[in-house]
Formats: structure tokens, sequence, C-alpha cells
């Protein structure tokens, strides 16, 4: 769930620009001196509503929204902890498997009767592709879009006090929908499907607000002014009179700067209050030292505190500089550079928990030395934003969309996405602009200068920008975005102008591809970054992308297996050579020496060898003898050009890299001849997880030779084995690429303790590694009548076949297995209508749920569990796949087997099976 400060909402941005307001009547601002202040205590509370789901497919009667467990066949749902869909493999699949018509989560909750009079909404921070809300058995409303937040008011629908049962139900829609973007043409990335992010329970007072915006107006002379612009809502019957208060608080708690006003709001209706806060010698927010404020927004109805909202709030000043075509933060030149960014991830899609949303933007700030990231090619998630603010990780975001325009109404819910990403991220210090156009997309006057009339409105304070993939174009925008792939920088064509993507699908590359291939994708994005540097009219420059992910194109050496190997790190996010380009050119001074050989020492490798590094000076040792001692030599224009070393013959043994920096050896590299892989490793990014039954953290398993390093073409098939209170999500076996691979480590829900994994191949040494599960504390929305017990869920498809556990064994000569129609998981099903052939499922766990495809010529399967009594379950009936159709008692938790017999009277289709585990249990897609 998102880190609550209340509502960590930054807002700090423009090129020290006013706006063109006028302060409002009854407005106060001061500069205060420095106090201390604590959290006051209002009527609002957010709540964390992601843990105790029940999530299924289809269930029958179609009647998930039901506010009765039996009415809604609560049986065959399964628990779950939010954000959840169904796993995947890291390669390999196709869309198909995750867009299917329904599926329903559901939780039941109570309410405590103190809440009455106070207004309740729940906040979903992304559901792809179309959400429909129930509560208590009622339609809320639907959303549309898989990638922007969207909040329903439930007052009215809701039961307080004396622990009255109350149910939410969302049924999501994750088929493919041409009338929603970014759909409606090619696409060339998943846009995955479920509740993909965090979910919050909101409770208000009527009088309240929405996320305060405040942005810096002017900096000058050892002061700064910053607009805060507070949207009130009175949602109560009456005329209220309201003051709104803004402090800004410093890392310390102290109190630097007040505002204030007071208006009236009328009854259903909002105002928006507006006014200046002055600070004295403020402390900047800047990508090398992000410093951030509390802007503590108070409401007060009549003198009594109602309402409070705390956002993160950097103090500074940006512009893309029309005359020069430079990027100034805080009046300062700073060149960008950069990568892109897809919010998925192996295994899980899109449905991560926040520490991993938030490990991305440390590897692309900390790992690979960006100062910017574009968040390709959607909106993203907060805890991402949030983050950036923290660590100084400037960001373009854009709104979804891929080349392709639609129809009017398309048009009109891609403008409410700007509305819907403008009004939720506007706050964040890290946004330096909005991407309003629709990627690589032709000139639409009407549509784009709607889009960017929306942003502006609601955020004069950041330029907007659209990204296309031609030079000419109508310049709608403030700042031209230019997808180059020139393998160069070209001329600007206007300016401003910032380059957003390069390289990517026209240089290719695999982690486990042959060293000149990997050398020649990485010299390619050196040209880029190097050529950009050199013309100081080019704002910045961005690579494409970031990470390997997972596409719907097939287009031979550039996408394949579902995935597009555009990443300078693989979709592990494990770096490949041309990471070192962008790795290299941090500030040593600020963020620590780097240096790395790009080169695997082999007698194929070249005998030109390059160091990456942000050295003064580099001395290579080829085998023991030096090379020399030599000053950056290749692709000056960087701040830190690399280190070209010329006629270096090979020999079986090591080259290393000393790098100097201010007269000493900071930092050494080695690479050895590679040898044999003898062992596995094993690497945690955490060291805890909590446990809400949803927080993961990844682990990293190489396989190494004798000095210790990966072996850059081994493909061992690792497997692994966990104990303790949590669960393995990925691939078992996996076979490494590059000599490594990850899998996640998973915890349950209120189960603490040490979880540890073991990894083995055939011929190497095993790994083991533990990870401790701590207790999870947010405050939680209250449990209702629902029996819940959290466990691990296993998805097995029907298409999995064979006698090993999570497998099906069908036996008899009626099978057939294909394709399917009517909203089939996967799209295929297996089915036979001849009587007494059988299909088997040994599983480990404590239930199993079966799931078939309902058609009026279908029949009856008799179905047991363990050789128990049958129960004959029907499958006839109007067509649609996806149903839950039987599920187990709840078992011991152990080794079990489903049996499934045709009866014959018309055929039975199995569409695939939930495995429900208390664990420790390995979750393989």
């Amino acid at each position: 769930m998102k880190r609550l400060v209340t509502i960590v909402v930054p807002a700090v941005l423009a090129a020290c620009a006013g706006n063109g307001e006028v302060p409002q009547q009854g407005e106060t601002s001061r500069t205060a001196s420095a106090s201390a202040v604590g959290p006051a205590e209002s009527h609002r509370r957010t709540l964390n509503f992601n843990t105790q789901w029940l999530f299924a497919g289809d269930v029958p009667g179609q009647n998930g929204q039901a506010v009765s467990p039996q009415e809604s066949s609560e049986a065959s749902f399964v628990p779950v902890t939010l954000p959840y869909f169904r796993l995947h493999p890291h390669k390999g699949f196709g869309k198909i498997d995750f867009e299917v018509p329904v599926s329903w989560y559901r939780r039941h909750f109570t309410l405590p009767s103190d809440y009455a009079g106070r207004r309740i909404s729940v906040e979903f921070q992304g559901v792809a592709k179309i959400a429909d809300v129930y509560v208590n058995g009622t339609w809320v409303g639907q959303h549309k879009g898989s990638y922007t937040s969207f909040t329903f008011d439930i007052t009215d629908l809701v039961h307080l006090g004396g622990g009255q049962d109350n149910v939410i139900a969302v049924k999501v829609d994750s088929t493919e929908h041409g009338d929603i973007p970014p759909e409606g043409g090619s696409v060339d990335y998943y846009v995955w499907g479920g509740i993909v992010r965090d979910v919050n329970l909101v409770v208000t007072d009527p009088l309240h607000a929405d996320t305060p915006f405040v942005s810096t107006t002017s900096i000058a002379n050892g002061r700064a002014t910053v607009r805060a612009r507070t949207n009130v809502r009175n949602d109560g019957d009456t005329a209220k009179t309201a003051t709104v208060s803004t402090a800004l608080v410093d890392a310390s708690g102290q109190v630097v700067g007040t505002g204030s006003a007071t208006l009236a709001v009328q009854p259903h209706a909002a105002t928006e209050f507006s006014y200046d806060v002055s600070v004295a010698s403020p402390k900047l927010w800047h990508t090398d030292s992000p410093y951030l404020y509390t802007a503590r927004t108070q409401v007060s109805d009549g003198g009594a505190l109602v309402d409070e909202r705390n956002v993160r709030v950097g103090i500074r000043s940006i512009e893309f500089r029309r005359s020069d075509g430079k990027f100034y933060l805080n009046g300062q030149w700073l060149k960008l550079r950069g990568l892109d960014r897809h919010e998925q991830y192996p295994y899980i899609g899109r449905a991560a928990p926040n520490r991993l949303q938030a490990k991305d933007a440390d590897i692309l700030k900390y790992e690979l030395g960006t100062n910017i990231v574009r968040t390709s090619h959607y909106p993203q998630d907060p805890e991402f934003l949030d983050r950036t603010d923290e660590i100084g990780l400037l960001v373009l975001e854009e709104i979804p969309g891929w080349q392709h325009i639609g129809d009017a109404n398309w048009k009109n819910i891609a403008i409410h996405n700007v509305e819907e990403m403008v009004t939720r991220d506007r706050h964040h210090p890290s946004i330096i602009t909005w991407g309003v156009r629709i990627n690589e997309s032709g000139d639409d006057h009407d549509f784009y200068v709607a889009t960017n009339a929306k942003a502006r409105a609601l955020d004069p304070s950041r330029p907007t920008c659209g990204v296309r993939n031609f030079r000419s174009s109508e310049f709608l925008e403030d700042l031209y975005t230019y997808n180059d792939f020139s393998g160069t920088a070209q001329d600007p064509a206007v300016l401003p102008w910032l380059i957003t993507e390069s390289v990517g699908h026209t240089k290719p590359h695999q982690a486990w591809d042959p060293e000149s291939t990997l050398i020649g994708t990485m010299q390619t994005h050196l040209n880029v970054q190097n050529t950009a540097a050199s013309k100081a009219n080019i704002s910045g420059a961005m690579g494409w992308a970031a990470f390997d992910y997972n596409t719907t194109f097939n287009t031979g050496a550039s996408c394949h297996d579902a995935t597009c190997y555009h990443g300078v790190s693989d979709i592990f996010r494990l770096p490949k050579f041309s990471a070192s380009a962008f790795s290299s050119q941090r500030d040593p001074a600020k963020y620590g020496p780097y240096v790395s050989i790009d080169n695997y020492w082999t007698s194929s490798s070249s005998n030109s060898v390059y160091v990456a590094g942000n050295c003064d000076q580099v001395e290579l040792f080829a085998n023991g003898v030096s090379k020399g001692r030599i000053n950056p030599n290749a692709y000056t224009s960087l701040p830190h050009p690399f280190f070209q070393f010329n006629g270096v013959t090979f020999a079986t043994g090591s080259l290393r890299a000393d790098c100097w920096i201010g007269g000493g050896i900071a930092k050494t590299a080695t690479q050895y001849t590679p040898g044999a892989a003898t062992k596995l490793a094993l690497t945690l990014d955490d060291a805890a997880i909590q446990a809400d039954g949803a927080d993961m953290t990844r682990v990293v398993v190489r396989a190494l030779d004798a000095h210790d390093q990966a072996v850059p073409y081994d493909a061992s098939k690792v497997s692994f084995a966990v104990a303790g209170p949590g669960a393995l999500i990925g691939e078992s076996p996996l076979t490494l690429e590059a000599g490594r691979g990850a899998v996640y480590l998973k915890s349950a829900l209120g189960r603490t303790g040490s979880i540890a994994l073991t990894a083995s191949a055939p011929g190497l040494a095993t790994a083991s590694v533990s990870v401790s599960a701590t207790p999870f504390v947010a405050d939680t929305v209250p449990a209702g009548a629902s029996a819940y017990g959290f466990g691990f869920v296993n998805d097995v498809n029907d298409s999995a076949q064979g006698t090993a556990a999570n497998r099906f064994n069908y036996v008899g000569s009626g099978w057939r297995h294909g394709g399917c129609s009517g909203g089939c998981f996967s799209g295929d099903n297996s089915w036979d209508n001849v009587a007494g052939d059988t299909v088997t499922l040994a599983f480990r766990g404590q239930r199993v749920v079966l799931y078939g495809v309902y058609d009026t010529i279908h029949g009856t399967a008799a179905v047991s569990i363990d050789g128990g009594a049958e129960t004959d379950v029907s499958l006839k009936g109007p067509r649609r796949g996806n149903v839950a159709v039987w599920t187990s008692p709840t078992l011991a938790e152990g080794n079990h087997t489903l049996n499934v017999r045709v009866k014959g009277d018309g055929y039975v289709v199995v569409d695939r099976a939930m495995v429900v585990s208390s664990g420790p249990t390995l979750l393989v897609p």
C-alpha cells in the first residue's frame, strides 16, 4: 500500500513564472519563525484496503456482486492480498493468458458507528482494464482504463456499527478493448489485467480537501514563494464558511512558512482556495539533494479542525528554455540523461507490491546512473513516483497510448486520462513535464489542442510535451520530444528538444548474445549520449529502454518469445554491457566511484578493451602486466568518457582495471576468463519484508565459476525449495540466461519468521538465503463475516499435462485439447464425452477449485477428492468459460488428488484449477 503520511503528495514545479492567479479575499501569508509542529487530529482516516480479499474467475449465476456468500458462490473464491492477478512465465506466453472477461474480487468489512456523519470512499490506484464496483449488492460505478486512479463515494451504501457485515465486489474485465486507450491498434507491450495497485478506504468529514497542489512561483533573493491551491468539497446539506491553512514544515519538524484563506463553500459543491506561502532561505529540491518539505494543509469549519492533508513538497524551479534549448533546474543548466521504463515484472506482470516499484526507481538512479526516467507509455504507480521524489530522479509522465488514435469517445477518455494523471500527480516535484500526445501518433489538431489545454489549466507550472517519431509536426506543446533512432543525436528541428527514445529495436540484444553484439549495442548508446552531450541545444537524451519487457510483438531478433530485448538490463533488472554507458556517468563525489570492464576476456573477445568508469584515469592490467594508465579517450563529450585500450592480446587469465580518482585507486574491477560453473549463489535485495501477503523481494541467482564470477553463457536449470512462512514466485526449474536469473520470495499474511530459499542445479554446489518476514502494522479496514484464511494460490491451466504435482493427467481415448471461445482461461480447454474417461490433478495444498466451460451441449462430471465420494457437477448452460464449477472442502495441508470422471451425457470441459496452499510453497506459472 502507498506509504501514508496522510497521502504523501509533493508539489512544487514551475519555471518560476507567476500563474496569473490573484490572491483571494481573506488570504494571509507569512514566513513563520521556525517552530516545531506535530500532526493534528482531524476527521480523516486512510486505511489499507489490500488485505483479506477473495478472488475468483467467473462464478455460477454471474452474481459475484451479491451480498451473501451463498448467493455469490463464495465457496469457490480463494484468498488473496492486493495487488493480485495470475502468474505467468517470464517469457514465451501470449496476452490471452491474462485477457479474461470476468475476474471477481470480494472483500467483507465492518465499519464503526463513529463514522456516522462522515464520507466514506474507496480509492483504487489501478485496475486493468474495466472495473465495475458493487457495495452490498448495489452497483456503484465503472472505471475504464488501466493506468489511472479512481475513487467512488460509498457512504450511502455501507452499514455502520454493530459489527454489521459489508461486501465490496469488483468485477474486472481484462479483455482487449479497442475503445479504451492504449488499445485500438497495435500495442507493443502488455496492458495486463486485474487489480494491479493498492486500494485504500478513505474516511473524511463532509467538508474536506482534495489533494493540495503546491507550486513554486518564485525563488529570488534568498526567499521562495509557493502557491498553495486546495479544492475543498462540501458534501453536506448546508453552506459552510471554511478556513484553509497551510504550514510548510521542514525535515526537522519546524514550521518555516504559513498561509491561509477563508471562503464560503456551498452545499454539494467545491471551492478552490489559493494563497501564497513565503519561505526564507529555502532548501531547494535538486537531483543531487532532493530536499522535501511537508505542506500540512488543514480545513476548519467554524474554528473546528475537520480535515488535514499532508503533502511532501520540493521547492524548485524548472525551465526548458526556447532560446538555447537547455533544461534548467533551479536556474542551473542540467543535461538530461535517462531511460524509459515499462511498469511490468517477470512472473507477476503489473501486480507488483510497493517495494518493487520503489526498487525500480533506485535501480534507475543508483545502479544505472540516470537523472530522468520516462514513464512509457502511461502513468505509473504512485509509489514509484514517491520514490523518485525522495531520491531526486526526474520524470516525464505521459498518458496511455501507442501510435493509435481512436474515435471521438476514445479521445474523450484520453483527455480524461490527462485530467486523472495531472490531478493525481502534480504534487510530485520529480515530474518536470506532462506527455499529452499519444506516443508516436500523427498530428490531430483539435485533439491535441484539447489535451494541452487540459494539462495547462490543471497545472500551469509545468511544460507539456508530446512524443513523436517524426521531425516535422504541428508543435502545440512547450517541449518537442522526439524518438531518435538514427544511432546518433540529430540536430533539433525546433527548440526546446528532448530525445525520448534511442537505440532500442534498432540494436536489440539478449543478455546471452555474443560479446560482439553486446558491445555493438553499448557503442550505439554511447554514440547517442556522447553526441547529445556535445550539442548544448539538445536538452538531453533517453535510451530505449531500461529493462527488457513482455510484448505482443514477434519481430525476429528484436522481439520474440513474447519479449522485446531492448533493455540495457534484462527483464530481471540485471545489467548488460550497454548499462555501463549510463552507470558510468554518475558523479563519483556524490554517488561513489564506478568502474567496469566491457569484455569477457575470451579467445573471441575483441583486442580493443573498453573500460567504463567515472574515473580520472584507468590503468589496465592483462594477466598482471600493465597496459598503461590513461586518461579517458573514447566518447569524450560525455561527463565521464570511456577508456579504450587497443591491441590487448588475449591469453587465458584476467583483466584488471584500476580506477584512479584524485591521485589514488578508488575502485578496481576484475574480469577473469570464464571457467566452468561450479556453484550457485543467491543474493537478496532486502533482508526483511512485511507479512501482508503481498510483499516480496527479488532473489538473484547466479552460476559462478572458481573466481566467483557469473559464467556468461551458462544455462543451468535451477530448482528451488522454500521453507518458512512464505512462497517462491518464479520458475522452478529456471533456465539461467547469461548465467543468471531471478525469482521472488513472497510473504504470508500475518505470519512472521524466517523464509529460507535453497537453489540447486545438476553439477553445481547449492546455495541458500533467507529473508525475515516482519509484522504488518498498517491501519487496515476491519474484516467482516467471511471465513477468510490466507493461502497462496497456484493457477494450473488445463494444458499443463503430466503426472507430477500441479499437472492434469488425462486418461482415456476421448480427451481433446485446443482453443476455446467464450472467455476460457488462457484461451484453451480440454474436453471429452466418453463415459468413464478421467482426468486427475495431483497437488499439495489445502483446497482446490475446479474451473470448467458451460455450454448447452455439455454434460455432467463426477468430481471427487482423494478417492472419496463423488459429486455430480453439471456443465450444461449458456456458453461461458473460466467458470468455477466445483470446490473441495478445506483439507489438511498435504498431498491430495482431484479426480474428474466423464459421465457420458455430454461433453465435460476442463479449463483450469486453482490450488490453495498455506505454504511454504512454490508458486510456479
